[in-house]
């Protein structure tokens, strides 16, 4: 009884060590693409003649009826560097900052901040506050101007949701094409 008892831990621990050591072997390299993401070339920067017709198509959609969003609109040149800014009436005072941080984050990573929000969901995406100073901002509602495949500046939206800011932004990044 004695010996069989012996057996059946030793068995057990075999298993649990044998589990242990094939749960720490390290993941397969992911494949690596051929085309490297998000390539799109800079163009001349917006001008703020330009910009005021993108803030015009974003403020349009965030008063649609029945739609109440109070939005700081934010434009930024190729470089992040704000060209135009307006603030809808009673819009809360910290969206102002982060309007034009998200503008600024869309023109210098050429992609929209939602990729960086839906990356720090991720256990490896704590890293991305890290980037540089400053940071990156992972919220949605920033999105780069692409005009003839190549970005022209970008658009940052803050004061509603970061769903709501994004479909507004969308909505003023529609008239570039």
């Amino acid at each position: 009884m004695r010996q069989s008892t012996l057996a059946i831990f030793a068995a057990c621990a075999a298993v649990t060590v044998c589990a242990q050591a094939q749960a720490q072997q390290p993941a397969p390299p992911a494949a690596v693409p051929d085309q490297m993401p998000f390539d799109i070339p800079y163009g001349d920067s917006i001008t703020a003649d330009r910009a005021a017709e993108v803030v015009k198509a974003v403020v349009a959609e965030a008063t649609k009826s029945p739609r109440n969003w109070k939005l700081a609109i934010s434009v930024a040149d190729t470089h992040g560097e704000l060209v135009y800014f307006y603030k809808m009436d009673n819009t809360q005072q910290g969206s102002v900052n982060i309007s034009q941080n998200k503008a600024r984050t869309a023109a210098r990573y050429r992609r929209p901040t939602q990729i960086f929000n839906s990356a720090m969901q991720t256990p490896a995406g704590a890293y991305i506050a890290t980037l540089e100073a400053p940071s990156p901002t992972a919220s949605p509602g920033g999105l780069p101007l692409v005009e003839g495949g190549k970005i022209i500046g970008a658009v940052g939206c803050s004061g509603a949701t970061g769903d709501q800011d994004a479909v507004a932004c969308k909505a003023g990044a529609d008239t570039v094409k």
